[in-house]
């Protein structure tokens, strides 16, 4: 008799049951490596896919939204910090301001038209809570950046 039972997520573990209930061999197989065998075998890889899919909707480049947001604050301001990430069901940029005098300003931008959707100047605390967070995310998502959440307390511009 084989008694097939899961041990997680991505495994299963089989065991063989001789006549009297005595187990007679004991195998693990990972789900996981039968799985890429047969990913392997696919003609559409849908990461790839999907980034196209993307790409050619975006009418602003990343370097373009830095620009534009730099324009907006004035006073020699530079970005710190900016990426792309999922937020509220929609693909934007986020981009982190700093000015000389040491003030900070987050904005969230349309990859799709260049438009700002919202701002708002945030403490260096705030600035290191933000930091923290998104650093969670990335550590969460495998080093991917996967999905990073907004930060509810933006304000619309």
């Amino acid at each position: 008799m084989i008694a097939i039972t899961s041990t997680g997520e991505h495994s299963i573990n089989v065991e063989m049951i001789g006549a009297h209930g005595s187990g007679v061999g004991n195998m693990t197989s990972g789900l996981q490596e039968h799985q890429q065998k047969i990913m392997n075998n696919g003609t559409i890889n849908l990461e790839q896919t999907i980034f196209e899919a993307i790409g050619s909707k975006i009418n602003t480049s990343l370097t373009q939204a830095m620009s534009a947001v730099e324009q907006s604050v004035g006073n020699d301001s530079f970005a710190l910090a900016a990426f792309g990430a999922e937020q509220d069901g929609y693909f934007t940029y986020s981009i982190i301001l700093g000015t000389p005098r040491m003030k900070f300003h987050y904005f969230i931008v349309d990859p799709g038209n260049g438009q700002i959707l919202a701002t708002k100047e945030v403490s260096q605390k705030e600035l290191e809570k933000l930091h923290q967070e998104h650093s969670f995310e990335v550590v969460r998502s495998d080093g991917s950046g996967g999905s990073v959440s907004g930060f509810p307390f933006l304000i619309p511009h």
